[in-house]
């Protein structure tokens, strides 16, 4: 599936569903204040090396369920044929990779995997 480049492809149409959707802004401004109260809370914070201090944020972001919410408004997470289609490529490439020809008549077929 990744060396097809269907994942990198999806990767980018999903996150330009999620730049361009109306919450991206309040995803990142509430990303920005709970940054700013972890090293307000911790006067000494700004001071650790870089990737400790990376790390301590990514970890006090991680308390908050942002992400779950913010991909709760991507539309194509919810869209039925979105799935069906990132299914049927996976099923096509499973099939070539086993030296089958053609497409799989019907989206049912899970025997494969």
């Amino acid at each position: 599936f990744k060396k097809s480049g269907e994942f990198d492809r999806l990767r980018r149409e999903l996150l330009a569903q999620f730049q361009s959707g109306v919450r991206t802004e309040a995803f990142c401004a509430r990303v920005d204040d709970i940054a700013r109260a972890r090293l307000e809370a911790e006067d000494k914070l700004h001071l650790k090396a870089d990737d400790t201090l990376h790390r301590e944020l990514l970890q006090e972001l991680d308390r908050f369920p942002l992400v779950e919410r913010a991909l709760a408004d991507v539309p194509a997470l919810a869209d039925p044929e979105f799935a069906a289609g990132i299914r049927r490529h996976a099923e096509n490439l499973v099939r070539r990779s086993r030296g089958l020809s053609g497409t799989f008549p019907s989206p049912h077929v899970a025997c494969l995997f």
